[in-house]
């Protein structure tokens, strides 16, 4: 990646947005734009790779020639017509140099493509989203742009003056609340998906052995040397986005259970980074849990699980966000010995701990179906309690076979 001083390659950043709100004034590039919803499993927001675009010139979704491509060209002659020497293959390489994204988390749903006359053409660096944390760690996220009437004859940018000076544009500071009532697109270099990290020995939440339940629940007293207690969480959601605008979460659960009194601690990772839509969590949509299981078979000597919730946040350097979380093990039951697992997912930094909690194996399974103070959620025509963790909202669900 071609390295620039950050306050220049803003400045790059922000022409090439404003350029790409010229761009959108043709109505069949803003109508593919739209279509790019249907390029990932998330259809209710807007996320894809303006290099890609550029790279294979292709609507990925009718495969035929992208209308975002060719009325990008064509905006280029209107700029040479204007007396301008401009040569749009700058701001191609600006594109394919730092792997520029397109993201609009409200735009589909809440607008339609033949009814927008404004458009709000905004931009993201990682300094923006760090300096707003570092001031305040709840910062919800803000990120600058200009307001376009996109009806309006000739170009919004002079490539060969000061842009700021001479564009002809509201400059609004965009957000979640802004962006629902006015479409916006954010650009930047939004890959922050990093290599999966070293496991450190967590595993997945796959079963090979399945279990058919008897119960959903039951006292411990009830239970035998052969019972196999499953514990599963169908579905989740989120209260509110807990990553900043205009980013979606990406959810990680780790689950720890001790192995033998004095002994050590087996961690295993349900999911890993489950992408949930900023739309999503404004809705407080639930999602369906893509892991079979957190535990396939809770012993009783595991008296407790330890489970913590993380979520991406933006790259932090030399910093570590680690849980550490506290279990009891005792091979009868009686909560004499405890186990202290420090949890960082590999040692990676880019995830941040949002939430952490212990379950104890009896209370977790006698009573699934009280309201612990946060009303109930269906789940195969039975009602269960739904937990809460800061802004993570789930259900647990016991499967006992007696």
């Amino acid at each position: 990646m071609e390295n620039l001083d950050p306050e220049i390659y803003e400045q790059n950043l922000m022409k090439l947005s404003v350029y790409m709100g010229e761009v959108f004034k043709d109505k069949e590039a803003l109508r593919e734009f739209f279509e790019l919803a249907k390029a990932d499993e998330h259809h209710e927001d807007i996320d894809y790779s303006l290099k890609r675009l550029f790279e294979t010139n292709e609507n990925p979704m009718t495969r035929q020639g992208s209308a975002i491509v060719n009325a990008f060209y064509s905006n280029a002659a209107n700029h040479r017509v204007s007396g301008e020497d401009f040569d749009p293959q700058e701001l191609v390489d600006f594109i394919n140099a730092h792997d520029i994204s397109m993201l609009a988390p409200y735009m589909v749903g809440y607008f339609h493509p033949d009814s927008i006359q404004e458009l709000t053409v905004s931009w993201w660096t990682e300094e923006m989203e760090m300096e707003g944390l570092a001031a305040d760690p709840n910062w919800k996220g803000e990120t600058p742009g200009y307001r376009l009437r996109l009806g309006e004859k000739g170009n919004f940018v002079r490539f060969r003056t000061n842009v700021a000076e001479n564009l002809d544009g509201l400059r609004v500071m965009a957000g979640d609340e802004y962006a629902m009532d006015y479409p916006t697109i954010v650009f930047g270099d939004f890959d922050d998906q990093g290599l999966p990290p070293d496991d450190g020995g967590i595993g997945g939440g796959v079963s090979n052995d399945p279990l058919f339940p008897t119960l959903n629940s039951a006292r411990c007293q009830d239970l035998n040397i052969n019972s196999v207690v499953r514990l599963t969480m169908p579905k989740f959601r989120l209260t509110s986005s807990i990553r900043s605008w205009p980013h979606p979460d990406r959810m990680t659960v780790v689950v720890v259970l001790g192995t033998n009194p004095g002994g050590g601690a087996y961690s295993n990772r349900p999911f890993f980074e489950v992408e949930v839509t900023r739309g999503a969590a404004q809705d407080k949509r639930w999602i369906e849990s893509p892991a079979s299981f957190l535990i396939n078979n809770w012993q009783d000597r595991q008296v407790d699980m330890a489970f913590v919730v993380f979520n991406r946040r933006a790259w932090s350097g030399d910093q570590t966000f680690k849980a550490i979380v506290t279990i009891k093990t005792d091979e009868n039951g009686n909560s004499s010995a405890t186990t202290t697992q420090e949890l960082t997912i590999g040692g990676w930094n880019r995830s941040q701990v949002h939430a952490d909690a212990t379950f104890n194996r009896c209370g977790t399974i006698i009573d699934p179906f009280r309201d612990k103070g946060f009303g109930a959620e269906n789940h195969q025509n039975k009602s269960y309690g739904i937990e809460r963790l800061n802004k993570f909202e789930f259900i647990l669900v016991p499967e006992i076979n007696l």
